[in-house]
């Protein structure tokens, strides 16, 4: 399997994910509105799943973000730099992005297995379920910059903006 194909299917399956998330988060929210103004009743399960499709929406919508240079970025050095500067400042960002990431996602699993023990207070899941975010959106992450440069496709600075062909 080719690593574009590999690519083009981890932004589908994001993207999907994302869409499913964001639409159950809008449901339970509407349910809250309803049960607290129209049956004197909020249910306690939707505000905290809500709160919890907020954490994974957010960390793979980081990964989403990353591949349509959609993160907020200064680009006053990467604008006067000529094609080679670019390409190892680029290079350099790069690594740096995969090596935090990459720390971010081992102790998020750590944290993650820590407080698996616990309990939520309304939906009774394991803890392990909302922080389990934070270790999966960084390894997305890591691996959407990685397979970026296997494809030689370096994630733009800017959206729109054609870095495409640089490395």
């Amino acid at each position: 399997m080719r690593p574009a194909s590999i690519a083009r299917g981890i932004e589908r399956g994001i993207d999907a994910l994302l869409g499913v998330g964001i639409g159950v988060m809008v449901v339970a929210l509407v349910w809250q509105v309803i049960g607290r103004y129209v049956f004197g009743h909020a249910p306690g399960w939707s505000e905290e799943l809500a709160r919890y499709l907020m954490l994974w929406i957010t960390m793979l919508g980081s990964a989403a973000a990353l591949r349509g240079g959609g993160h907020l970025s200064v680009t006053s050095l990467v604008d006067v730099l000529g094609p080679r500067a670019l390409a190892a400042v680029m290079g350099l960002r790069d690594a740096v992005m995969v090596a935090a990431c990459g720390l971010l996602a081992w102790q998020g699993l750590l944290f993650a297995q820590l407080n698996g023990v616990q309990e939520s207070a309304a939906m009774e899941i394991t803890m392990s379920l909302p922080y389990a975010a934070l270790p999966v959106g960084a390894a997305l992450i890591v691996v959407m910059v990685l397979l970026a440069r296997l494809l030689g496709r370096p994630f733009a600075t800017q959206p729109g903006s054609a870095e495409e062909g640089v490395f």
